[in-house]
């Protein structure tokens, strides 16, 4: 039987197993290999020192151009014992998942290593495939890969990969392993979107032991039961990669549940969904049949979900579907109500009221479910006017905030229209750029130096929107929900960036001079 490795890379989140890991490894085994899946994300964290930790966390982020020597052998040294171990195992082939931009570095170190110790043929897969190549120290020694326009791409011309996937992974790297190089996705052929979702194996956790990770209060694991979203918002990139919504049957969600309390010993299930309650249909059936489920075997009582959700109309659902939520074990909703101002959200495709929203929190505190809301500040349509519904919106309901109702609020600086988008041709927004924003960024990275000229836009029909404003908007929202008492996420490092560069913007003009710790801000969108 051949043998595949799976190789999971920095930089990530420690609290729960990657779900690539798990999703394309149960896939490899279907296709008759062996596979053993190595976190090197966790291997790392738990054989380095806290500072060393962070130092890397940095140079993964841009934030450093080298590494100090002692930090730097101390990476080279774990690299060697992780590699050890692969190397007995033996593979004939060896993937590597990138998850986003920020695994763009590890994952280079990692295959850089690979190729001088290993014989066998690479894979690389993951959304940080995607990202521009331009913040990897050493493109500029790899003059054939200088036009590269992908990290993937790079990989490839520079021989670090032999293949790599874009798009839904588990269907290629079946044909792959199958034999067929050309397969859809597969190093530059158009991926085609997996519809039957169901047809897919069932995540698998060997090697990557929930219990293992540095959960918040218990161990769990991630599920998927749609892609793609029914909404198509303007600001979203989601009908992008996905442009079909599909969703599993509530049959197939329950049983990978079940199996996944029994096998692994874990309550809680966190959906990677866009939003778990697309398909009303299906989810009404997966609420009632794990209602049942817990009637019949008590083992399952402590059950418990979280997830993405969208703020439905008062036709779409009954307090009836709340119960039954609460019953399953919906335990946090993570909700995109984007906009207190109807103006706004009528812009962005948003079709729920505030009456909506009303009725969502009410059930909310009846029934105990927490809420993530999640709000955008200065979208490119938004007045003056509709910045004040979202300070109506911290006062309206901040008795919820205050009964934990409202778990947290995150403010989504909407400072990233480096393309137009969805937005060309909109009768309300014209998008144009400060020409000389480019030049205020020479001497940052090449890798923050793209990011930074999202940035520089105005939207000439609402001009007061200014870089400024939106900044002076998104402060006093926060010092708002301080004053009223809202739990907040991620602001500390985010508003000293804000006040950075607000310090150094002249009147009415883009102009900004600190953005040291740039791509931080893109973890606040």
């Amino acid at each position: 039987m051949k043998r595949f490795a799976f190789i999971n890379v920095p930089s990530q989140e420690l609290e729960r197993p990657p779900a690539a890991a798990a999703a394309i490894s149960a896939c490899v085994r279907s296709a008759g290999w062996e596979c053993n899946v190595y976190d090197f994300n966790l291997f790392l964290h738990s054989n380095v020192t806290t500072d060393v930790w962070i130092e890397l966390e940095q140079y993964w982020r841009c934030k450093k151009y080298t590494l100090e020597p002692d930090t730097q052998k101390i990476l080279d040294n774990t690299i060697d014992q992780f590699l050890t171990t692969i190397a007995e195992f033996n593979p004939d082939m060896i993937g590597i998942s990138v998850f986003t931009r920020f695994s763009v570095i590890p994952a280079n170190v990692m295959l850089t290593n690979i190729r001088s110790r290993f014989d066998c043929k690479t894979v690389m897969g993951g959304l940080g495939g995607y990202a521009w190549p331009g913040s990897l120290p050493n493109l500029t020694e790899h003059p054939l890969a200088l036009d590269a326009t992908t990290f993937a791409d790079y990989a490839l011309k520079t021989g670090l990969v032999d293949y790599y996937i874009q798009g839904e992974g588990e269907q290629a790297i079946i044909e792959l392993l199958n034999g067929n190089e050309n397969s859809s996705g597969v190093n530059g052929n158009p991926a085609v979107q997996i519809r039957k979702l169901d047809k897919l194996p069932h995540p698998e956790y060997e090697g990557i032991d929930p219990s293992n990770y540095y959960y918040t209060s218990e161990p769990g694991i991630y599920i998927t039961a749609s892609r793609g979203c029914v909404r198509n918002c303007k600001f979203c990139s989601i009908s992008d990669m996905w442009p079909k919504y599909t969703s599993r049957s509530a049959d197939d969600i329950v049983r990978e549940i079940i199996n996944g309390k029994k096998k692994y010993n874990v309550n809680l299930f966190h959906f990677t969904d866009s939003l778990i309650n697309g398909n009303m249909k299906m989810w009404r059936e997966v609420n009632r049949q794990l209602v049942e489920a817990k009637k019949q075997d008590s083992s399952l009582e402590p059950i418990k979900y979280l997830g993405q959700f969208i703020c439905r109309t008062r036709f779409d659902q009954t307090e009836k579907d709340w119960e039954l939520m609460a019953k399953a074990g919906c335990n946090m909703l993570v909700t995109g109500f984007e906009s207190y101002s109807p103006h706004v959200r009528k812009h962005m495709g948003k079709n729920h009221t505030n009456a909506d929203i009303d009725f969502h929190f009410a059930q909310s505190a009846y029934y105990g479910i927490k809420n993530v809301c999640l709000m955008f500040v200065g979208y490119p349509v938004e007045t003056l006017e509709d910045h004040n519904y979202n300070i109506e919106f911290l006062h309206r309901y901040q008795k919820y905030a205050r009964a934990g109702v409202i778990h947290m609020v995150r403010w989504g600086y909407t400072g990233m229209f480096r393309e137009e988008g969805k937005l060309a041709g909109d009768s309300k927004v014209k998008l144009i750029t400060d020409p000389d924003f480019a030049k205020r960024f020479h001497n940052l990275p090449q890798g923050l130096r793209d990011i930074a000229l999202g940035f520089g836009w105005v939207n000439e029909l609402n001009p007061t929107l200014t870089l400024k404003e939106r900044i002076r908007r998104r402060l006093e929202l926060h010092e708002v929900s301080v004053k009223l008492g809202w739990p907040q996420t991620r602001n500390r490092e985010e508003l000293q960036i804000l006040y950075n560069i607000l310090q150094n913007l002249d009147k009415n003009v883009i102009n900004t001079q600190d953005f040291e710790n740039l791509e931080t801000l893109l973890d606040f969108h």
